[in-house]
């Protein structure tokens, strides 16, 4: 008998960045592997919503096309805010119009809720769902939050901070099965599960197939290098700032696709700095992002110095390296581990700006050794990180 699943998610195709480009691939294969999947989303709005009138975005028609197994909810808030309570409130408005959704659909039938968090505010609204439809949960952990909302230091109230530590324990203890991102969640996962026997499953992020680079086939000669993703509170714009300038003063090319709540103050250093040598490119489709990418010689990747984000596993590492573009990173803990120890780039301390910058002076005359570097990414995405072969592991537990 045919498996019946519905995802509950706030990021979903075609928001852009890692999570909803996650949970696109997992509703795609799971209905490619003969598992009925339906998804609860909102409408598209990270990081504005009136950016998705663009058709640019909704690039996939398969997706467009399917109107009965993508049920979107409408959302107010057009834009994110750098104001953690205004983004608090916006969460628990998600989970409201979540719940409304989930009580007009409890006459469906569904084995299985997977949740994806955070906000965690999504999760209790699955566990309504969970009660009505007698479904089991499996629970998607892509962030360890709150410790991540404490991490990025601009959040401080104790007692709420408290309260979210508590339904974070509750949340582990509720779920059947938890799925992580990151092998650097477990042990923080167990910890707050005690002495219950969950089962914690690693699925990472990764390419597709038919997103894999054979040849790097660069456009142009120039020598470039990239940042992309997130411009946030957790990757310390003050380093990203002092990179363009010494790229700049280099006369190197920096290529920066960023989004999100600081983009606009490190657009405004680059014109106050009069920093030319680097290129801001708004926001765009995976596919062109992934293309930048490839047609860069060193991809840069940083977090800030927050233990929580030790155990982060960022998108964005794991893109450079399908699109084979060796690593100069200034962090730690889980993703400086699979980078060394797959010799994908080069790891660095937090606060290195002028090693990470030297290093890539030096990768800038020495092609041998940044080819090097990108066949290792060619080899550990195909060895580890294709969606592909990774999907068995979320099969075997619906099945």
């Amino acid at each position: 008998m045919t498996k019946k699943v519905l995802i509950m998610t706030q990021n979903f195709y075609p928001v852009i960045g890692s999570a909803g480009n996650r949970m696109k691939n997992i509703f795609q294969l799971l209905n490619e592997n003969k598992i009925d999947t339906d998804v609860l989303t909102t409408e598209p709005a990270y990081p504005n919503k009136n950016m998705y009138n663009n058709n640019e975005f909704w690039d996939d028609e398969t997706l467009n096309e399917d109107t009965t197994k993508i049920i979107r909810v409408p959302i107010k808030k057009k834009r994110f805010s750098n104001q953690i309570l205004s983004r608090l409130f916006f969460y628990i408005e998600i989970m409201c119009r979540f719940l409304t959704m989930v009580f007009k659909m409890r006459k469906n039938k569904y084995d299985y809720i997977l949740v994806s968090t955070p906000p965690i505010f999504i999760v209790f609204s699955a566990l309504v769902g969970k009660r009505l439809f007698k479904s089991k949960l499996i629970l998607e952990v892509r962030d360890l939050w709150p410790d991540s909302l404490s991490g990025v230091r601009t959040f401080d109230f104790k007692l709420i901070l408290n309260l979210f530590r508590y339904l974070e324990k509750r949340m582990y203890r509720l779920a059947d099965f938890i799925i992580i991102n990151s092998k650097g969640f477990e042990t923080h996962i167990k910890s707050r599960l005690k002495h219950k026997t969950t089962p914690i499953v690693y699925l990472p992020n990764g390419p597709r197939i038919n997103e894999l680079v054979d040849q790097k086939n660069k456009t142009e000669q120039e020598f470039r290098v990239v940042y992309a993703g997130n411009i946030g509170l957790a990757q310390d714009i003050n380093r990203l700032k002092q990179i363009a300038s010494l790229l700049n003063e280099k006369e190197i090319r920096f290529d920066v696709l960023g989004y999100g709540i600081k983009t606009n103050e490190f657009i405004s250093y680059l014109d106050e700095k009069k920093l030319y040598n680097v290129y801001i490119h708004e926001p765009t489709t995976r596919k062109k992002s992934l293309n930048l990418i490839k047609n860069s010689d060193v991809a840069i990747a940083f977090l800030n110095d927050d233990k929580v984000f030790s155990t982060v596993l960022p998108g964005k590492i794991i893109d450079y390296m399908t699109c084979k573009t060796p690593i100069i990173a200034g962090i730690k803990g889980t993703a400086a581990e699979i980078i060394k120890k797959n010799q994908t780039g080069y790891v660095f301390g937090e606060h290195d700006v002028n090693g990470m910058v030297n290093k890539i002076i030096d990768l800038r005359e020495d092609p041998d050794e940044l080819n090097r570097l990108s066949t290792n990414c060619s080899r550990i995405i195909e060895d580890d990180f294709l969606w592909e072969k990774n999907i068995t592991t979320l099969t075997e537990i619906i099945t």
